[in-house]
């Protein structure tokens, strides 16, 4: 009994240690979670600028609320334009988001020797990567992706990803297939029994994707100073000549913009050489049938009644610039600009760049046999006759893309 006594305060006191750190322990969990969060949400938001306040407003979803309650949400540097950690294996390197998270914990049992509290801490690094989709379908009513009458989608080293939550987000019929690394959906997936199939089957009922390129903006030029159509005066036929910034058809403004209401390249197959630079078309954009046509470092934004229209056995390669605001983007469909982007039957393209139409519906025509050395993104895909579109990522032309997604790192 006597010894029994003696030991019962040293067994207590085991005891409360033992309740106090597994306390601490669930608390270090929390924090730990807050700090993951937190730093996937900053990172996410590094393109926006925002990135401080996205980090603390969803740590503080996360019960940790900078400067209340004992708690402290540092985003890494404090104030900096560009995040950048300050500790671990990315200290220095600019694009990576340091999240650290602190909680100042009351203990119970170790109280007793004048340790009232605990600061629990954890911290997180996230960046942007490289998306792993390459077909976005941003539309959340009706069929986003639909392939009939033995159209062709292949993106055979990335995925595909619908909005919608409709029963026939992604609908194929008629001998239509899909084969990509992954297909994901909100809603259902309809196939028929013609021998159409997914390749992998599809994953549904996910989280809506947000629009990859939302960060995006629109190229500065004055509506005033917008001309007609240059080559129209051209188009008897085996003609030669140039258009964009810096030719003799067209006014340069801001840098290297031009703006047409219209542009109709390739009318009675003249060669034509695209110049280099952002073409703001505020009506059709036309690509003439039976052409052959092509540029590099060219970015097409449409606005207004601005639409793609690439005719019927056209024949072009197109590449995006590879540096600045724009680099990556080939075509840019204002978001406020619903009109139909088209490739009609017969059309040949490669194009080397990213399509962005986040308010259109892109058609793929019979015959049509494009290669998209990039990603598409847009309200909704259809592809019909026999049509064949492969879509590969950025790296099939070792270029990286601006089409990323936060991930943790550390």
């Amino acid at each position: 009994m006597v010894l029994a006594a003696i030991c019962m305060p040293v067994l207590l006191g085991f005891l409360g240690f033992a309740i106090d750190f597994g306390m601490l322990m669930v608390e270090k969990r929390k924090v730990q979670a807050a700090a993951d969060a937190a730093a996937v949400a900053g990172a996410t938001e590094i393109k926006f600028g925002d990135f401080v306040v996205a980090a603390q407003s969803v740590a503080a979803l996360n019960g940790f609320s900078d400067g209340v309650g004992g708690a402290t949400v540092s985003v890494n540097p404090s104030g900096a334009s560009t995040p950048t950690p300050l500790n671990g294996a990315y200290a220095g390197q600019s694009g990576y988001l340091e999240v650290v998270v602190s909680q100042s914990t009351p203990t119970a049992f170790m109280s007793l020797f004048r340790l009232n509290a605990v600061n629990v801490s954890a911290r997180a690094v996230a960046s942007l990567a490289s998306s792993p989709n390459c077909v976005y379908a941003l539309a959340t009513v009706g069929s986003t992706i639909l392939l009939n009458n033995n159209a062709q989608l292949t993106a055979s080293n990335c995925g595909v990803v619908s909005d919608s939550s409709d029963a026939l987000s992604i609908s194929v019929s008629e001998s239509a297939n899909i084969v990509a690394s992954s297909i994901e959906t909100v809603g259902s997936v309809f196939t028929d029994n013609s021998g159409s199939k997914l390749t992998p089957a599809a994953l549904t009922g996910i989280v809506p994707v947000s629009d990859p390129l939302s960060w995006l903006t629109p190229p500065s030029y004055t509506a005033s100073s917008c001309t007609a159509d240059p080559l129209t005066h051209h188009g008897n036929g085996g003609s030669t000549y140039s258009v964009g910034p810096g030719s003799a058809n067209s006014t340069t403004q801001n840098g290297n913009t031009v703006c047409y209401t219209s542009l109709t390249l390739g009318v009675n197959a003249d060669t034509v050489t695209v110049n280099p630079g952002i073409y703001v078309i505020t009506g059709p954009l036309t690509f003439a049938s039976g052409t052959t046509l092509g540029g590099s470092g060219v970015t097409f934004y449409l606005t207004g009644t601005g639409q793609v229209n690439i005719g019927n056995g056209a024949t072009f390669n197109f590449s995006a610039p590879t540096s600045g605001t724009y680099n990556g983007i080939l075509f840019y469909q204002n978001r406020s600009d619903v009109l139909p982007a088209t490739i009609e039957g017969g059309a040949n393209s490669t194009i080397n760049g990213i399509l962005y139409l986040p308010g259109a519906l892109l058609t793929i025509g019979n015959g049509s046999t494009s290669a998209v050395n990039a990603q598409i993104v847009a309200a909704s895909v259809a592809m019909v006759g026999g049509s064949k579109l492969t879509v590969n990522d950025y790296s099939s032309i070792n270029l990286s893309s601006p089409l990323t997604m936060a991930k943790l790192v550390e």
